[in-house]
């Protein structure tokens, strides 16, 4: 289903990357198209495909509640549900606090990624 958004997501930001002057130096320098591409070119443009990603995952782990319930495979989607309908709002807060905490950690390596990827951003507070 995000194969589209991906493989769009990677093309735009390799075009956008491979146009810049610091690849043309590397060309100019002598580096063989391959080093370019995958040493200097692909760190950058990998970076609008990790915001892409990071929720993305986050997402679909989220996401699943409704697949465990719909198809009866065990799971704490199904446990969510009957927390809400039986009205056990401690384990539904539960459940709900460990979604968050999965997506704030994803985002959060994300970030970290994205430093050691991009000299432009630190890790510096």
């Amino acid at each position: 289903m995000y194969s589209g958004y991906v493989a769009r997501l990677t093309r735009g930001g390799l075009r956008e990357t491979l146009a810049q002057d610091f690849i043309r130096t590397a060309r100019a320098k002598g580096a063989s198209e391959p080093v370019v591409v995958i040493r200097h070119a692909l760190k950058l443009a990998c970076l609008p495909l990790l915001n892409f990603l990071g929720p993305t995952a986050a997402g679909l782990l989220t996401g699943s509640m409704v697949t465990e319930t719909v198809f009866q495979i065990p799971g704490l989607g199904q446990h969510f549900i009957s927390s809400a309908i039986n009205r056990d709002d401690t384990l539904a807060v539960g459940i709900t606090l460990l979604f968050a905490v999965l997506i704030l950690v994803f985002n959060m390596l994300v970030d970290i990624i994205q430093a050691a990827l991009n000299p432009r951003i630190g890790l510096k507070s």
